[in-house]
């Protein structure tokens, strides 16, 4: 070093582990060619590709699902449609849970996907309580009891999310169960408002179990689901079906813009509850399921739970989950850090083990940095990313990767267009 003392620095040496924890954007090499393009590793100069199964399958992660985070106009969405279309050319498929904005249709139409529409005025209709595909690994008997199960909970949550999470009493679940044995009894396809007869007029073993007034007021919190904002979505059998073959399904949901947040969160469940019937068959081949909006599903208890179930079991059903989300600064809308209903929706965020993170406001970052496990060095690229740059942490692994988009794609993935 120049100076009027020459200093002579003591040399170092350190393992190539050890320089890749100080540096992780310098030593890193990669994942490999396999999976889906998805762009340029910034420090690296190469190719970014990923695949959550062929990565799983490497161990490289423990999980499939993936979570991306980042602030309006800073290429979020592009980069969850840049990953699902083209994992669909190598032969994955995607579901779209809830489409809210109605985003994702385009991008159906354009990869020879099928859009399901509905919402007033919309000719579709979707029945929650369809079985949905069996597989070939349960008998009928255990397919039934699934089946049941399903049901039975989607008929609770419904009567939950109208009492704005108030729980059912021991009563009421009985006379709900009754009725919806009833009613299985009855039909082979049952609908809502099937059950919800069963509960207006309650049958001799019903008003024995829970006496005359037992199904009255449950039976007033489920017939929301089949009149006033919602009738006719939900309330008959379906006139859509989930094609398993079709390289991407969409569930459009745009035509309840401006709903109110209680209708919204009963055509989220209802929803859901269908396409989980067909997305869950372990026969179905691998299928990302995305989740856009995805403070809106984390609100909301019933979605919460459906989400949790489908992490816990993604490997079994052969899918990936893809949440899309602005930033980890939304959970505090769920409550406080002592929020029971917080911490669930904070675990399916530091679960996933692939974390895509696109710019951050200084502010957001201290809460980014513990829900994601970013290092100081990590939190200070995410601060300054450019638009279309994000920070990708891959297992243990981190790489700064810039996605790159065709012509034709940004006409299809495009959200700015409004602003031009």
């Amino acid at each position: 070093m120049r100076g009027p003392h020459r200093l002579q620095p003591a040399p170092h040496r350190a393992s190539t582990m050890t320089f890749a924890a100080a540096y992780p954007f310098l030593t890193e090499s990669g994942l490999g060619h396999e999976g889906t393009y998805m762009g340029t590793d910034v420090f690296g100069s190469g190719a970014f590709s990923y695949d959550p199964w062929i990565l799983y399958d490497k161990g490289i992660i423990s999980g499939p699902s993936i979570v991306v985070i980042g602030t309006v106009g800073t290429g979020k969405s592009m980069c969850g449609k840049s990953l699902v279309t083209r994992s669909i050319t190598l032969g994955r498929k995607a579901a779209v849970a809830s489409d809210p904005k109605g985003e994702w249709v385009a991008v159906a139409e354009a990869v020879g996907g099928k859009v399901i529409s509905v919402g007033p005025g919309r000719p579709a209709r979707v029945n929650p309580l369809d079985a949905g595909p069996r597989s070939n690994a349960l008998t009928e008997a255990q397919w039934q009891a699934v089946v049941r199960q399903r049901r039975r909970y989607l008929l609770g949550a419904l009567v939950s999310l109208m009492r704005q999470g108030t729980p059912l009493r021991p009563v009421e679940h009985t006379a709900l169960d009754i009725a919806l044995m009833e009613t299985m009894a009855e039909n082979s396809n049952p609908t809502l408002p099937m059950v919800l007869d069963h509960l207006l007029k309650p049958s001799k073993e019903m008003t024995a179990l829970v006496g005359t007034d037992g199904a009255t007021a449950v039976s007033h919190s489920l017939r929301r689901t089949v009149s006033g904002d919602l009738e006719g979505m939900f309330d008959a059998p379906s006139t859509v079906a989930f094609d398993a073959d079709a390289p991407m399904m969409v569930m459009d949901t745009s035509a309840l813009i401006g709903a109110s947040e209680q209708a919204l969160s009963l055509a989220a469940a209802c929803g859901a509850t269908w396409l989980e019937a067909a997305i869950t068959n372990p026969d179905g081949g691998k299928r990302l399921v995305v989740y856009d909006e995805g403070w809106r599903m984390l609100a909301d208890p019933y979605m919460l739970a459906k989400m949790s179930e489908q992490w816990r079991l993604a490997r079994t059903y052969g899918i990936a989950n893809l949440l899309i989300m602005h930033k980890v600064a939304d959970l505090n809308e769920i409550g406080d850090s002592t929020s029971g209903h917080r911490q669930k929706a904070l675990g399916l965020l530091t679960e996933a083990d692939t974390r895509v993170i696109y710019r951050q406001k200084h502010d957001a970052m201290r809460l980014t940095k513990e829900a994601l496990g970013l290092t100081e060095a990590e939190c200070e690229h995410v601060e300054n990313l450019p638009k279309g740059v994000g920070l990708w942490k891959v297992g243990n692994r981190s790489f700064i990767v810039a996605n790159r988009v065709t012509t034709d794609e940004l006409a299809v993935f495009g959200t700015d267009d409004r602003m031009l």
